[in-house]
């Protein structure tokens, strides 16, 4: 739901999970204690607070005016190498935020990678990392969305922060060509064999440096997949990039998404769910506020 925080005037996105929806609260505080650590870098959707009613959890985020990635690959088509290089930088950015702090996302792609309104991203949508994922650690089992998925996860073999690169190519891959180098609209058993087996097609309007980009991130092998054996940031395709200027946000972003007007959504009634006597549960030492919202 769309809020206002009067204090401060200011838009927020509320995420709202029902308690008795939840089995467990694994996921909810991984969730959680991901949004608080957002406020240290400026790629991460921040979390403005996290409260609970008995029944009801509430994520309170920034709310994000310029749609998605995925909204503007649907309106402008394909991505021009300039486009590529800015949204890309700045993805890399936060996803090597996360990987540092042992936090692997398992389900990027462009419908959680939001727009504010000057341009820039921001990674969302953690309901599905596993935390302290540091050096050897490993995790197994499928989770993520068809399309975006790694071989080694389709394979239920072990995988870390591996997993997100191959996702982090399949981006950039749509973000060029418009598409996705293997069908989501297959069953998961032919999407694994198609990957195991085939190579993506690269057309010939990608640039030299971008197509040799987009096979090192879509290596079969973990261990041979760029971001994983070595920095992406060293990569020739990001050659003019300057990534202490990404890592300050002061590039300026070469498309500013128009303002949406926010009259006239209180119009529509939506139901605020309503509490449930019959819950009891609490979830120990979860209320957060962000210290902006105290000064």
């Amino acid at each position: 739901m769309l809020a206002s925080y009067m204090i401060k005037d200011q838009l927020v996105a509320v995420k709202i999970i029902e308690k008795k929806k939840t089995r467990d609260f694994k996921n909810v505080r991984n969730e959680a204690s991901v949004l608080q650590l957002a406020r240290r870098c400026p790629y991460l959707c921040r979390g403005m607070a996290t409260l609970q009613t008995q029944s009801l959890i509430l994520l309170v985020l920034e709310y994000m005016s310029g749609g998605t990635l995925d909204d503007l690959i649907t309106t402008v088509g394909r991505l021009n190498s300039d486009l590529i290089m800015f949204y890309s930088a700045e993805l890399a950015v936060g996803l090597k935020f996360l990987h540092a702090n042992g936090i692997v996302h398992r389900d990027l792609k462009p419908q959680n990678i939001l727009l504010d309104e000057e341009g820039h991203l921001k990674i969302a949508d953690f309901g599905l990392v596993c935390t302290n994922m540091f050096k050897s650690n490993t995790q197994r089992g499928r989770c993520g969305t068809p399309g975006y998925i790694a071989p080694e996860v389709l394979a239920d073999m072990e995988y870390n922060s591996s997993a997100d690169w191959w996702s982090f190519g399949v981006i950039l891959y749509k973000m060029a060509t418009g598409i996705l180098p293997y069908s989501r609209h297959i069953s998961k058993e032919e999407q694994l064999e198609r990957i195991l087996t085939e190579k993506p097609q690269y057309p010939e309007f990608l640039s030299a440096e971008l197509r040799d980009l987009l096979k090192q991130l879509l290596k079969k092998k973990p261990k041979h997949r760029l971001g994983v054996y070595a920095d992406i940031r060293d990569h020739p395709f990001y050659s003019t990039i300057d990534w202490a200027q990404v890592e300050r946000r002061n590039l300026l972003s070469p498309i500013i998404p128009p303002k949406s007007s926010v009259k006239g959504f209180s119009k529509k009634h939506i139901p605020f769910p309503e509490e449930d006597p019959s819950e009891t549960r609490m979830v120990e030492n979860f209320n957060y506020i962000d210290p902006s919202w105290q000064e």
